[in-house]
């Protein structure tokens, strides 16, 4: 199953919310992601990133996004790869 990487820019004092998202998304999707952080000139970047995690739990997470106010005027961007080192 491929790795999913969810990126976009927000403001870094949205670090506790997006932290409580994390639970929230394990909680309805029952898989629990990773977030990091980049901060480059003036934008801040976040990533999530869910490990082996099926296209049908991709949307899940996505479908929740959609309803979260944190999000609202965040475009977030979706990635999934397979790893193929061992």
């Amino acid at each position: 199953m491929p790795d999913a990487f969810i990126w976009y820019h927000a403001d870094d004092t949205q670090e506790p919310a997006l932290l409580k998202w994390l639970d929230e998304v394990e909680a309805s999707a029952g898989v629990r992601g990773k977030l990091y952080l980049r901060k480059q000139d003036d934008k801040t970047t976040f990533m999530e990133a869910y490990t082996e995690v099926s296209a049908a739990t991709i949307r899940r997470i996505e479908r929740l996004a959609k309803k979260q106010p944190v999000f609202e005027h965040i475009a977030r961007r979706c990635e999934s790869f397979i790893e193929i080192t061992c």
